[in-house]
């Protein structure tokens, strides 16, 4: 359960990620979200660490480090990762 302290934040990180585009695929996403759930962020770090030298490596580190500094929960992030369109195009 999404506490209502990280949904403060999770505000908080979705309008930084939203500052720019994001550039992921939808097997990226999904291969990210099974990375959080089964390893936390050690675990979607090592899956971006396989996508090295892609744009979807940049990207999904850059949407982890900012999950990270607002102390959302792997939960939280995994929401996060699956609204990523409804992010950039500023619907959320």
């Amino acid at each position: 359960m999404i506490s209502s302290k990280e949904m403060e934040n999770m505000g908080k990180a979705i309008a930084e990620i939203g500052e720019n585009k994001t550039c992921m695929t939808e097997p990226v996403i999904k291969g990210a979200k099974e990375a959080l759930k089964k390893g936390g962020y050690e675990g979607a770090e090592a899956y971006a660490a396989q996508l090295g030298g892609t744009d979807d490596n940049t990207e999904l580190l850059r949407v982890l480090m900012i999950a990270k500094k607002y102390d959302l929960g792997t939960e939280a992030a995994m929401k996060v990762l699956d609204n990523l369109t409804k992010i950039e195009s500023g619907k959320w």
